[in-house]
C-alpha cells in the first residue's frame, strides 16, 4: 500500500564542513523519500536513495517545467538562472534533447580523446609553474582554477589571455554573497562579451563549437537568439566549476587518505578505477542539488511513497551515491570495487553532463600528471585549516597549499 507521510523535517540539517556529509542521511535512507522544509522556497520531497535519484532524473514524469508554473517558489537561494526557461538546465525533452544534439559532436567521446595531448601540455605548463616555486604552493590558484578555462579555449575558441577574465566575471554572477548590483553588472558584462564573441564568429573559419552553434543559428534556423546565447552560457558554466571543484576535492580526499594516495604510487594502473571511485564518494554540492524536478503526474517511489503531481523533489546524489545498498561499505573509499554501478556525480540520463567526458580527460590527465611528477606531494597545513568556499553552493576549496 502506498504510504505517504505530512512530517516535514527542516533542511538542511547542518551544513557540512569540507567533505563531511551528515550521518543522519544513513537514517533517510532507511526510511525512503522524506518531507523537508527548505530555508526558501516551498517544502518537497528529498531523495537520498540511489534508484529514487535515478528516477527523479530518468523518468520523464518528473521535469523541470512540465505543469510548473514560472512563479512557482523558487527551491534555490538566490538563482535568477533557476527559473530561466530558455537555459538548458531548465529545460525537458524534448527541447532539451534537441539542444544537445546540437553539442553532441563537440563533446563526443572521440573528439574529447583527440584533445588529450593538447591537455596534457596545458597541464604540463602548470606544473612547470608550480615546481618553479620551489617548496609550497596552492593547488587551487596554480592549477585547480587555471586548467579548466584553458581547456574550454579548445572548445569554444576563446582566446587563453580571456578565459580568466571570462571566469571571474562568472564567479561574480554565480555567487552567493554578490551583491545585487554586482550581479547585474556582471550578468550585463558577460552579456556583452558572448555577444561579441558570437559575432566574431559570424565573420570567421573556426574548428570548435561555438562556430558550430552560430552556424545552426544562422544557415539552418536551428537555435533562436537566445538560445545561442543560452548554450553558450551552459557549456562555461557545465565546463569550468565542476572541474575546478573536482580537482581540488580530489585532491583534497587523497591528501587526507595517504594510504589512497600510495596505492596510486605503487600502481599506477589503478587510477581510472581510484577516479571514479572519487567521483562517487567526493560530495558535489554542500545540501542537494540545486535544481528540484516536478512531477508531471502521481510517481511512486521507494517505500510505497507517492509524490503527487506538482510536487517537486530534490535529489541529493552525493548520499545516493554512498547508499549501501548499491555501494557496500558505501562511506568508505575503495579502489578495489568489483563492476560498480555507474555514480550520479554527473547526473543521469537525459540530464547527465554534457561535458563528462571532458572533466573526466582533464582529471584523469591532471592526476596522471601529478602522481609522475610529485609524488611526495602533501598537504603543507593542517587539514581542518584548509580553508572552504561560503560563496558557492558547491564543495569547493578556497585554497589547498601543497608541498612538493
Amino acid at each position: 500500500m502506498a504510504v505517504k507521510t505530512d512530517e516535514i523535517m527542516e533542511y538542511p540539517f547542518v551544513l557540512d564542513q569540507a567533505l563531511d556529509v551528515d550521518p543522519v542521511y544513513k537514517e533517510l535512507q532507511a526510511k525512503g523519500p522524506v518531507r523537508v522544509k527548505l530555508p526558501f522556497g516551498e517544502p518537497c520531497w528529498l531523495a537520498t536513495r540511489y534508484e529514487d535519484v535515478r528516477t527523479v532524473y530518468g523518468d520523464r514524469r518528473f521535469g523541470r517545467v512540465l505543469g510548473i508554473p514560472r512563479d512557482a517558489p523558487g527551491v534555490w537561494i538566490g538563482a535568477v538562472m533557476a527559473k530561466d526557461p530558455t537555459m538548458l538546465v531548465n529545460m525537458d525533452p524534448p527541447e532539451q534533447a534537441r539542444l544537445r544534439r546540437l553539442t553532441s559532436s563537440a563533446f563526443s567521446p572521440r573528439r574529447i580523446a583527440s584533445l588529450r595531448d593538447q591537455v596534457q601540455v596545458m597541464v604540463d605548463e602548470l606544473l612547470d609553474e608550480m615546481a618553479d616555486q620551489n617548496g609550497t604552493v596552492d593547488f587551487v590558484s596554480m592549477f585547480g582554477r587555471q586548467l579548466p578555462p584553458r581547456v574550454l579555449t579548445l572548445i569554444l575558441g576563446v582566446p587563453v589571455a580571456e578565459a580568466q577574465q571570462f571566469r571571474l566575471w562568472v564567479d561574480t554572477l554565480t555567487g552567493f554573497d554578490t551583491e545585487p548590483d554586482a550581479r547585474h553588472a556582471a550578468e550585463e558584462t558577460v552579456h556583452e562579451y558572448v555577444t561579441a564573441l558570437i559575432a566574431k564568429r559570424r565573420s570567421e573559419e573556426a574548428d570548435d563549437l561555438l562556430h558550430s552553434l552560430v552556424h545552426a543559428h544562422d544557415d539552418d534556423d536551428r537555435l533562436n537568439e537566445e538560445e545561442l546565447y543560452n548554450l553558450t552560457m551552459a557549456v562555461w558554466l557545465g565546463g569550468l566549476e565542476t572541474t575546478v571543484n573536482q580537482l581540488g576535492t580530489t585532491l583534497f580526499a587523497l591528501m587526507t587518505h595517504r594510504s589512497h594516495w600510495q596505492e596510486l604510487i605503487d600502481n599506477r594502473d589503478l587510477l581510472p578505477a581510484a577516479l571514479e571511485e572519487l567521483w562517487r564518494w567526493v560530495p558535489s554540492f554542500k545540501y542537494g542539488v540545486p535544481f528540484a524536478r516536478w512531477a508531471s503526474e502521481d510517481v511512486e517511489l521507494s517505500g510505497g511513497v507517492v509524490v503527487r503531481a506538482g510536487e517537486p523533489v530534490l535529489p541529493e546524489h552525493s548520499v545516493a551515491n554512498r547508499d549501501e545498498s548499491v555501494f557496500p561499505n558505501g562511506w568508505e573509499i575503495d579502489f578495489h570495487r568489483h563492476a560498480p554501478r555507474a555514480h550520479l556525480s554527473l547526473a543521469f540520463g537525459a540530464h547527465r553532463c554534457m561535458g563528462a567526458h571532458l572533466a573526466h580527460l582533464e582529471i584523469q590527465v591532471a592526476f596522471e600528471s601529478l602522481l609522475r611528477r610529485f609524488p611526495h606531494l602533501d598537504l603543507a597545513l593542517p587539514a581542518d585549516e584548509v580553508r572552504w568556499s561560503e560563496s558557492t553552493f558547491m564543495r569547493s576549496v578556497e585554497a589547498l597549499p601543497v608541498a612538493m
